[in-house]
């Protein structure tokens, strides 16, 4: 489902504020060590204290990770359970604006959700990664039905989020009720035809840093490999997904290839592709990302909530 709209004021000045800071120019290999170097002194970002008013929030270490568990207040019973794989190129911690997201969605959706940070580049690979997710939905499902369970990440996230779905097919474990991939990278190659051409569009990224972050990240394996790019994985017996992608992405070609491989495949998939919109934009604080979340919560309500005089399953 493509969307065309007038793009806001907002959305005009950020388009503009990018071409005037000349992001791109620092959007470069070597620039990339610094921002890691950057990230790791400030840390993580921690829940908010509207988050925290909002949640039971519980921390926990599991797994060697760092987990955050955000539940009802009230003790109530959430629709489904969501579990988070923030994005950062895989070597970026969670940021402020992953956090301002869920409390916007659970606050649309009564959802409770976990948090793992999961390891980063390059102090850990695309194995430690997934073993990690892969030990934390297992240990959700303890807790949760799987088909009352969202998987859902942005940006590397995403890809993490499909390479997870696909791991637990190889394994014979149980799918989520729901895939969600918002601006998912799923091509670590970065050399798509497609993508290449799509390079103007995108006043943040570029192919070569991406790629650089790529290789921080797959370690001795190639980057055309499934386990490092999902796009390139089995994409049979997965969970419905749900895909948004906006035009103005370097990543949005490949949001059309993962759909016509899972279309392939016979399974089902929804696309929702806004006009205009960057990278990660449903993130950003633009009147488009408020209609973005929108849609993101109607989707996983109609999908969760209770209808009529239904009661939410034991």
């Amino acid at each position: 489902m493509a969307e065309v709209a007038e793009p806001s004021l907002a959305l005009r000045s950020l388009h503009g504020l990018f071409r005037l800071l000349r992001v791109k120019d620092w959007a470069r290999p070597p620039v990339l060590q610094a921002l890691i170097r950057l990230s790791r002194r400030t840390g993580p970002a921690l829940p908010s204290g509207r988050l925290r008013n909002l949640c039971e929030i519980r921390q926990e270490v599991a797994h060697g990770d760092r987990v955050f568990h955000l539940g009802p207040r009230d003790g109530g019973k959430a629709p489904f359970h969501l579990l988070y794989l923030h994005g950062g190129a895989y070597s970026f911690a969670i940021s402020f604006l992953h956090w301002r997201f869920l409390d916007d969605l659970i606050r649309r959706t009564g959802c409770s959700v976990t948090v793992p940070f999961y390891p980063l580049a390059p102090e850990s690979g695309h194995r430690e990664a997934l073993a990690s997710v892969l030990a934390h939905y297992t240990d959700l499902c303890a807790h949760f039905a799987p088909e009352r369970m969202v998987v859902m990440g942005d940006s590397a996230g995403g890809g993490l989020a499909l390479a997870l779905a696909q791991a637990l097919v190889a394994a014979g474990h149980p799918q989520p009720g729901q895939i969600v991939l918002l601006s998912p990278w799923l091509d670590l190659t970065m050399n798509d035809p497609a993508t290449l051409a799509h390079r103007p569009h995108d006043p943040v990224i570029t192919p070569e840093a991406a790629r650089a972050a790529a290789l921080l990240y797959a370690g001795d394996l190639p980057l055309d490999d499934p386990g490092i790019s999902p796009l390139y994985g089995e994409m049979r017996g997965l969970a419905p997904v749900a895909i948004m992608t906006g035009t103005a992405d370097l990543l949005n070609p490949e949001a059309h290839r993962l759909v016509q491989r899972l279309e392939a495949a016979g399974q089902a998939v929804e696309l929702v592709e806004q006009a205009g919109m960057v990278h990660a934009w449903m993130l950003l604080p633009l009147p488009e990302a408020e209609r973005a979340r929108g849609q993101i919560a109607d989707l996983l309500n109609a999908r969760f909530r209770p209808k009529g005089g239904e009661s939410l399953p034991a």
